[in-house]
């Protein structure tokens, strides 16, 4: 039985919600999903034929199906969310007929997914920030674990900017049930579990563009969305993605890539 969300993560990762988000973001995501971001992304991640990936945070599937379609690759992808791994099944064999793709529901903390020399490489995109201070080098210990040697470690995730952070900034961290660090503590971070040449790369034009994309959805494609909200709904999403532009573009919120290996 997988490990039980926190109340906010499950409402924001439930099915309900978690459709909504991929209108602003695209089938398949709940965060930037152009496809020049992937494949800025996948160019770093020493991809080949029949690797092994682990896809943790893998939520509807996006990343999971482009990387098995595109280069050919086994992909588990590992989630938290029942509803989020649900929704990816369903769509498993629309989205990457053919591909081998395995989705499990699970805690990367416990999950017996995570298993020594498994794999080539770790894919995670935007998940570790959910992750407590304390539970942090819990988890990367098991990925660094879970690596071949020589594997890489793909990560995008939401840091802390270098601007001095506002109350509102750190009372929507709690609310988001995020737990950031900065680029430079990331990076300590992996080097403390034991990665090797951990290199990270502020990012965050790639997801000032994406929320503004989102934005424009919200105005554009109003009547999709507003099919799925009630008016009160609808307003909250707007302001709340106008709030996390605000973010972003303030210095606070810093969207970053890190790479390493095992």
């Amino acid at each position: 039985m997988p490990d039980a969300l926190p109340a906010t993560l499950a409402h924001r990762y439930s099915r309900e919600v978690a459709l909504r988000h991929e209108l602003l973001y695209g089938r398949g995501y709940q965060g930037p999903a152009e496809p020049e971001v992937f494949d800025a992304l996948a160019a770093r991640a020493g991809l080949r034929a029949g690797a092994e990936v682990l896809d943790v945070g893998s939520g509807l599937g996006g990343d999971a199906f482009r990387l098995a379609t595109r280069f050919g690759v086994r992909v588990v992808g590992l989630d938290a969310s029942s509803d989020m791994t649900d929704l990816a099944r369903e769509r498993r064999e629309v989205d990457a007929p053919g591909a081998d793709v395995e989705l499990v529901c699970g805690n990367v903390l416990t999950s017996d997914v995570v298993r020594p020399g498994a794999f080539d490489v770790v894919w995670t995109r935007d998940a570790g920030a959910f992750l407590t201070h304390e539970e942090k080098p819990v988890a990367w210990r098991r990925l660094h674990d879970a690596l071949r040697p020589g594997g890489t470690v793909l990560v995008t995730d939401y840091c802390l900017g270098t601007s001095a952070a506002s109350a509102e900034f750190g009372q929507r961290m709690l609310a988001w049930g995020q737990h950031m660090l900065t680029l430079d503590a990331y990076a300590d971070l992996l080097t403390s579990c034991g990665f090797t040449d951990v290199v990270t790369e502020d990012r965050t034009a790639d997801l000032v563009a994406s929320q503004e994309h989102g934005l424009r959805v919200l105005e554009e494609r109003g009547d999709d969305v507003r099919a799925l909200l009630s008016p009160e709904e609808h307003a909250d999403l707007t302001q709340r993605w106008r709030t996390k532009l605000t973010h972003s573009t303030s210095g606070e919120l810093v969207w970053m890539v890190l790479t390493a290996r095992r």
